[in-house]
């Protein structure tokens, strides 16, 4: 399936994540699965070539686009943005707010377990 070109509203091919509601991007984190594949529709321009919970994504490019959300939905002053800081002490605040952080970064996080527990 692909999608047609231009801004499109719906540019997910998994779900309907809304491009243009921006005010939810940063708020609303489970967004509707796609029911329907149909070509022109919810911007649909091909049918589907395989069924969607057999579609592999990339993990690195996938990770970084989840954790840069993650952290700018974080709460600035709990304890998980605050054992990001701690994890990383030669990082500005600006740069731990934003989300910026590599493959390498990305690995030390999942494996800690202290920000596994001041996350939940």
């Amino acid at each position: 399936m692909a999608l047609q070109l231009g801004y499109t509203k719906y540019c997910c091919f998994l779900c309907l994540w809304d491009s243009r509601a921006i005010a939810l991007h940063y708020i609303k984190r489970d967004w509707p699965q796609r029911a329907s594949f149909k070509p022109a529709e919810m911007n649909a321009k091909h049918p589907l070539l395989a069924e969607p919970h057999k579609i592999i994504i990339p993990p690195l490019h996938i990770k970084l686009d989840l954790v840069k959300n993650l952290v700018k939905a974080m709460d600035k002053n709990g304890p998980a943005f605050k054992r990001l800081y701690e994890k990383f002490p030669r990082f500005s605040v600006a740069k731990i707010k934003e989300g910026v952080f590599v493959g390498t970064q990305i690995k030390q996080i999942f494996s800690d377990s202290k920000f596994e527990t001041s996350s939940k």
